[in-house]
């Protein structure tokens, strides 16, 4: 798994902020300095955000060596929807569809189509599937991979249907293929990411199949180049988006692009740990759909956006509201076809749902944690390492820590 989250350690304070604020219980305090447990990490970029000492940085992931210095014969661009939230509203689209060009690339795929059409296939399953409610949205992975970790009884909740970056990929790929007769491994394609996340998903994808991206690029690592090529006068080539699909980049857009009105949208990884206990107890099965998105605002808040995601979010909306609905993709038109050869959706593989305990394990396992985290003071201090006395509890449980690493009860111990 590539780990796209750098940790300085020299920077490192012993703060415990990450270690609380971690959605997953991933960080550890060792010897005063915080250690990421990489098997358990999701990439939802918490960590980056609350360090008050810059310590958690988004990794430099070489795309520009990766891109140029290989053997790619023709290499395909699909920023993410919340891009041209990172400009002013005075911005043209083609002025910065025609930067990313200028970067070194043959072709821009814009993921709104993409996300068009995902938007209609979730319509399509609500309308037909009635067993499970809510459905629970699969295109963030890091609240994806939060339901495997944390709440694996609601993986049935997924709904199974491939994100927009993955359909984009796919289909850019096929226009590559028959416009110019190349072979896929002289296919480059790249993704402009406004998350971490999003390059979990494609080297280690949940589902069955393989992910169509080669590559993930932080927009921020080439946000500078990019606003300045945008300024330029130039030539100006462009495919409209999908004003529909835009939506998908703040939350709730997605809900409303495919005309569901019985939904939940949550952003917040807080806010979704909240959202997903509900559904567990049951006290969610009236509502039809549950849009999660691990960054503040949607999509627009991720790690490596530039702009205030309250900024990006209204730039979006004045895109939206603005621009020419009018145009059309040939892609969209091969909705019927796309869904029913089943490349839009996949199914999870027997490791995806792995993590499941049976029921006699899973009581089994609680009560002994149960019974070591009664013996603990219950203050949450974190000096023992842990973000919690139960965190501590399972450590110790786990053989992953003593018992008397808790501080409070070795000064008790000594009384």
């Amino acid at each position: 798994m590539n780990f796209s989250i750098m940790f300085d350690k020299e920077k490192c304070k012993g703060c415990t902020n990450c270690m609380k604020r971690c959605p997953t219980q991933s960080i550890r305090l060792i010897d005063g300095k915080a250690f990421i447990n990489s098997s358990k990490c999701i990439h939802c970029g918490e960590c980056i955000k609350i360090c008050p000492y810059g310590a958690y940085t988004p990794e430099p992931i070489e795309w520009y060596e990766e891109m140029h210095y290989s053997s790619y014969k023709y290499k395909i661009a699909i920023p993410g929807t919340p891009l041209y939230g990172q400009f002013p509203k005075t911005i043209d689209i083609c002025r910065v569809q025609n930067a990313i060009l200028k970067l070194g690339f043959d072709y821009v795929y814009d993921v709104s189509w993409a996300a068009d059409l995902v938007a209609k296939a979730i319509h399509k399953k609500l309308g037909k599937d009635s067993m499970v409610r809510p459905l629970i949205s699969a295109n963030c992975p890091a609240a994806v991979r939060l339901i495997k970790d944390r709440y694996p009884s609601l993986m049935d909740n997924l709904i199974l249907l491939k994100e927009p970056m993955e359909i984009g990929a796919m289909l850019a790929r096929e226009r590559a293929r028959k416009l110019y007769n190349l072979k896929d491994e002289e296919i480059g394609v790249f993704y402009i990411s406004p998350c971490p996340a999003k390059l979990l998903a494609v080297t280690d994808p949940i589902g069955d199949y393989k992910p169509s991206v080669d590559w993930v690029i932080p927009l921020n690592t080439i946000y500078g180049e990019l606003y300045r090529e945008v300024l330029k006068e130039d030539d100006l080539v462009c495919s409209s988006p999908s004003l529909n699909g835009l939506k998908w980049a703040v939350s709730g857009g997605q809900s409303e692009s495919a005309g569901i009105t019985n939904y939940i949208a949550v952003n917040g990884m807080e806010n979704i740990i909240q959202i997903l206990e509900e559904i567990e107890n049951g006290k969610l099965d009236d509502v039809d759909y549950v849009e999660a998105l691990a960054c503040v605002q949607g999509c627009v808040g991720g790690t490596f956006n530039v702009v205030n995601p309250f900024v990006a979010s209204s730039n979006i909306k004045n895109i939206t509201s603005k621009e020419n609905n009018d145009c059309l993709n040939a892609d969209l038109d091969r909705f019927d076809e796309l869904y029913e050869s089943g490349i839009i959706k996949y199914k999870l593989r027997e490791e995806d749902i792995q993590s499941r305990f049976n029921m006699k394990e899973a009581l089994d396992r609680n009560e002994k944690i149960k019974e070591i985290n009664d013996m603990l003071p219950g203050l949450d201090c974190g000096s023992c390492g842990a973000p919690t006395c139960y965190a501590h509890a399972e450590d110790v449980y786990n053989n992953e820590s003593e018992f008397y690493d808790c501080v409070v009860l070795r000064v008790n111990e000594k009384r």
